[in-house]
């Protein structure tokens, strides 16, 4: 206990003098004992005055073990001295110590810290021969890390397929990695044929492989296999999940693409997958930058009426009601839906108003707030900061407070019309 205790304080030389005032009273400590006085020696002291330890625990007639071993390699590794550890290992059948998986890891281990990639495959491969076969997990790790270094793809390539070779399946972390490497530098073909390898050696892709494999192929223009994939997809064990037709999406609509993209759209419902709030602003977004606002007011529509939050979509939609003809296409388009029996959401109505005042046409926007009314859509509180705001940036502070006034009394003030109280007190009156 006493040794613990310095060990555990970090006071390595007061624990040697009580080692070896247990021997002089000849109680001799046993292996776990001088392993964890071994670790505490290496991590204070360095590797060598451990190794004096080792000699000193056989001359009391204490058995090393492949622990005590693992701990000098382990010392050896962290100093630098990887090659003195490989040695080690070479040597640990003379000690009676047959290497193990932990002893092969910490070497390997020290090897990748040293970046000696060319190393660390030839001991992989030794540990298959020795038939101490590395763990998933280790080989996962080795595999990641080759990815990421430059020009030793192929190398990773080739760890992955002797895992196959010997029965060792990768988890879907070491395939995705190999596959986003080869994406990377533009073998999209190649990933392809991995995916289908990993499928045959019992690894299921997940979201996120198809996501790789949808980008990649996108940022190449092709747009049908990425398509193609979206089927395979829903054919997993695996829920329809919308990432991946969100990202086909949102790359469509970045190059422009938007018919294509309401292509992907409108087949989510058919492989299971219903479109979100992303996918919906990712749409409208795109629609409105190549000009098809007819169908970018529809989407926000729908997206209001299936409650999702599209304040923020109206706000920016407004921005492109800089026009009169703009205005008047945002207006035919709610003609449209009531001819269709589909109710106009307050989010449209919100969009032509904001348009119309942020161009100084509230008086216009009046009107369509009471045909917003007289049509049965319930004004929100957005509907009446546009209004309010509307009117005193043109100079109807008045009117505005007169809007504001009956508000109150009908008990539908909130947060934001409070501010637009505020901030009216703070100006001037205009009459009209």
């Amino acid at each position: 206990v006493l040794l613990a205790n310095k060990l555990v304080r970090d006071q390595v030389t007061d624990a040697l003098v009580v080692l070896d005032g247990m021997l002089s009273r000849g109680c001799p400590p046993d292996v776990v004992t001088y392993n964890i006085l071994l670790e505490a020696t290496c991590k204070g002291s360095g590797y060598r005055q451990a190794m004096e330890l080792i000699d000193l625990m056989r001359a009391e007639g204490c058995t090393p073990t492949n622990v005590t071993y693992n701990v000098i390699m382990d010392g050896m590794c962290r100093e630098g001295d990887v090659d003195g550890a490989r040695e080690l290992l070479n040597t640990l059948p003379s000690h009676g110590c047959t290497p193990n998986t932990v002893n092969y890891n910490t070497i390997l281990k020290g090897l990748r810290t040293a970046g000696r990639w060319a190393d660390v495959e030839e001991l992989i491969d030794e540990m298959f021969r020795e038939n101490c076969p590395p763990s998933e997990a280790t080989l996962s790790v080795v595999i990641s890390s080759l990815c990421q270094q430059q020009g030793l793809l192929q190398q990773a390539i080739r760890l992955l397929e002797k895992m196959s070779k010997h029965e060792c399946t990768a988890n879907i972390a070491t395939y995705n990695a190999v596959i986003s490497a080869l994406c990377e530098q533009g073998l999209v073909a190649n990933a392809l044929e991995l995916l289908v390898k990993m499928e045959s050696h019992g690894c299921k892709p997940k979201t996120t492989t198809y996501n790789i494999l949808v980008k990649a192929l996108c940022s190449g223009d092709r747009w049908e296999d990425a398509e193609e994939l979206m089927p395979k997809m829903s054919q997993t064990d695996q829920l329809p999940d919308i990432s991946p037709f969100n990202t086909l999406i949102g790359i469509l609509c970045q190059k422009g693409l938007t018919l294509k993209a309401i292509e992907v759209f409108k087949q989510m419902p058919k492989k299971g997958c219903y479109p979100d709030s992303v996918t919906y602003s990712t749409l409208i977004d795109g629609l409105a930058k190549t000009g098809n606002m007819e169908q970018s007011f529809e989407l926000l529509n729908e997206m209001g009426n299936k409650g999702f939050n599209s304040e923020v979509k109206y706000e920016l939609l407004a921005e492109f009601l800089d026009e009169e003809d703009k205005v008047e296409e945002a207006i035919q388009v709610v003609h449209k839906l009531q001819d269709t029996g589909i109710s106009p959401h307050a989010v449209l109505y919100n969009t032509i108003l904001l348009g119309l005042c942020r161009n100084g046409k509230t008086d216009h926007a009046i009107d369509i707030f009471a045909d917003m009314v007289s049509d049965g859509c319930m004004p929100n509180e957005s509907t009446y900061v546009i209004l309010i705001d509307g009117l005193a940036h043109e100079g109807y502070m008045k009117e505005a407070r007169e809007l504001l006034s009956k508000l109150s009394s009908r008990d539908v003030v909130i947060d934001n019309l409070t501010n637009s109280d505020a901030s009216l007190s703070d100006q001037n009156i205009h009459t009209s």
